[in-house]
């Protein structure tokens, strides 16, 4: 009796097409590692889609190659309108970037790339296009698939017609529980593709305790009347150590320092920490701070402070590009790592920093507590005062910071073996829920 085979379609088109990696491409890339070669009767297929065909098509061998190993591209794509207006003195520029944006020249620059995608469109799609979906398939949508085309109110009962089941990664829903973080495009974005998931999909995993609450929460809000069948999946980290004998990296200034990872963004609360760098600097004069992550949306005011701060470039840095191995060493020679974001869905860098034997200052907000567990060390993200008094408890008791770095040897932090695992279980044949849930009213 031939074993029944269920095949599960994964969305990549947002983590191939952007040119860098942040907590959603690298949780799509680190867990489709994981997923792809296991055997079974499941099977898990990256596709994208192509507005030409219409359809989903499978990637060929250079996307499943820049899927596995990302590599910055030096030469990022442009439009024929943009490089025409290239030569142009700035202010002849400036006008002539207004003008392609103007609504009706919008329209016929979008129509000519239309019309030139149909003429250049390659003739190995069509042995890619998926047009026959296999009985018992499912579409998970695990990348930043808010990005997507087509937009989910319109696919999701493209793909319920084509007898697709469907589902979701949630990692959070905070455009919706704190909105003056985002800018309205965002928050529009976000919100249509959220909301087509609750009303049309059958199953959510959700990256922690805490998103599973608040999805919950936000179908309530939002008068969906069915109860939501949700999973929670692990979230793994890069948990390597960092080699002992790796080299103190050029970006990290001299003597101690505090850590922290992540996008310069509202939520991430970046202003908290230098706060408590100021209160602190003239009392601890070898105390620095590193920031590493890219510039993102809605933070002109903190990246100026950053760049006029007296001690920029000096005491004071923010790295806005590392690779992976310069990361790993500024991990390895950090003081302490500090967290103090009001909000996360789970909270990766407290486990990259835990896992790299870091003693690590943590806020409370969201999923953190439960990133750090018993490891880590929490204060109100409202509260520099909290903040100071752990930094300053550190600094002040060598011996009391030392222990704290030593038990870290002990520390064992979640894989992406794991969360893969908890993956399967829930796609897995005959699972507990295993079933099409009901249609929300």
């Amino acid at each position: 009796m031939t074993q029944p085979v269920r095949t599960v379609w994964l969305d990549v088109s947002n983590t191939l097409d952007v040119n860098y990696i942040t907590g959603f491409q690298r949780l799509t890339r680190e867990l489709l590692a994981r997923l792809t070669p296991l055997s079974g009767d499941v099977r898990y297929r990256p596709v994208r889609w192509c507005v030409e065909c219409g359809t989903f098509r499978t990637l060929n061998a250079a996307e499943t190659q820049r899927l596995s190993t990302f590599v910055a591209s030096t030469s990022l794509p442009r439009s024929r309108a943009s490089q025409m207006a290239e030569p142009l003195p700035q202010p002849l520029k400036s006008l002539a970037r207004r003008v392609i944006r103007l609504a009706p020249i919008r329209s016929a620059r979008d129509e000519l790339a239309r019309r030139r995608r149909l003429r250049d469109h390659p003739a190995w799609h069509a042995a890619h296009r998926i047009d026959d979906w296999p009985d018992d398939s499912w579409f998970f949508d695990i990348e930043a698939a808010w990005h997507n085309v087509p937009h989910r109110a319109e696919l999701l009962p493209w793909l319920a017609e084509r007898g697709l089941r469907t589902t979701t990664l949630i990692a959070d829903v905070i455009p919706f529980q704190f909105p003056q973080w985002f800018d309205a495009n965002q928050i529009e974005l976000f919100s249509t593709f959220i909301e087509a998931h609750l009303r049309h999909s059958e199953r959510f995993l959700c990256i922690s305790k805490s998103s599973e609450r608040d999805v919950i929460a936000l179908a309530e809000r939002l008068g969906i009347r069915r109860t939501l069948n949700t999973s929670v999946v692990t979230m793994g980290a890069n948990f390597h150590r960092a080699d002992q004998n790796i080299a103190r990296p050029s970006s990290a200034p001299e003597g101690r320092y505090l850590l922290t990872v992540g996008t310069i963004e509202p939520r991430k609360n970046h202003g908290l920490l230098i706060d408590a760098f100021d209160l602190l600097r003239d009392r601890h004069r070898d105390l620095s701070i590193v920031i590493v992550g890219k510039a993102g949306w809605l933070t002109t005011e903190i990246q100026e402070r950053l760049r006029t701060h007296p001690d920029s470039g000096g005491r004071v840095r923010w790295l806005d590009t590392v690779d992976d191995r310069e990361l790993d060493a500024l991990y390895r020679y950090a003081f302490l790592a500090v967290q103090p974001a009001f909000y996360e869905g789970f909270g990766a860098p407290v486990v990259e920093a835990l896992a790299n034997g870091v003693p690590t200052l943590s806020s409370n907000g969201g999923a953190l507590p439960e990133a750090g567990g018993t490891w880590a060390e929490y204060f109100d993200p409202n509260s520099v005062d909290e903040l100071v008094a752990l930094i300053d408890k550190h600094l002040a008791a060598p011996a009391l910071h030392e222990a704290k770095r030593l038990a870290l040897a002990d520390y064992q932090p979640p894989s992406w073996e794991d969360g893969a695992a908890d993956i399967e279980a829930v796609f897995a044949i005959g699972a507990t829920g295993d079933h099409p849930g009901p249609a929300n009213t």
